[in-house]
């Protein structure tokens, strides 16, 4: 876990340096994949961890469609002083690790038994409606957004 959490850092001190939104979208899909990991191994439901995953890789896979239709052409540029910083920032976090308390098992564990409470109160049977509503709120509001969309329109981007 602390091992998790230490990346997160790293990546998140470098997603700062990056200049290519190509590289940072591959930062924040690696984040997401490794905070899903975190969320999984600290509730026993996996489902806000597949929702977390499902939503960002839609967002980045849009947002990858954009960038590759406007920035095809530029170069990505690996410099040696950002991958020396991120390994120095690495090292440095991995040595002060001892120093610094970055979660407390005792009380996850105890956490963990309210947040399994929690989520019985969300899918109750007096709440289930909300959650039957809300659900089919978006699959309408899905089905508006394909029927808004013009799929024989063309790319997102004219070419000159």
């Amino acid at each position: 876990m602390k091992m998790l959490m230490t990346i997160m850092l790293t990546l998140s001190t470098t997603i700062i340096m990056t200049k290519h939104p190509l590289s940072m979208g591959f930062m924040i899909i690696i984040q997401t994949m490794i905070l899903s990991t975190m969320i999984n191994m600290l509730m026993k439901y996996t489902w806000y961890s597949y929702i977390l995953i499902l939503t960002m890789l839609g967002g980045m896979l849009i947002l990858f469609m954009y960038m590759a239709s406007i920035a095809s052409n530029e170069k990505m540029k690996w410099s040696t002083k950002m991958f020396s910083i991120t390994i120095s920032i690495f090292l440095l976090i991995m040595l002060m690790k001892n120093k610094f308390i970055i979660a407390d098992y005792n009380n996850i564990m105890i956490m963990e038994n309210q947040q399994n409470m929690n989520l019985m109160k969300l899918f109750n049977t007096k709440s289930s409606t909300l959650t039957i509503i809300m659900a089919i709120y978006l699959l309408i509001t899905m089905i508006y957004v394909i029927f808004i969309t013009n799929t024989f329109e063309g790319p997102m981007r004219k070419k000159n």
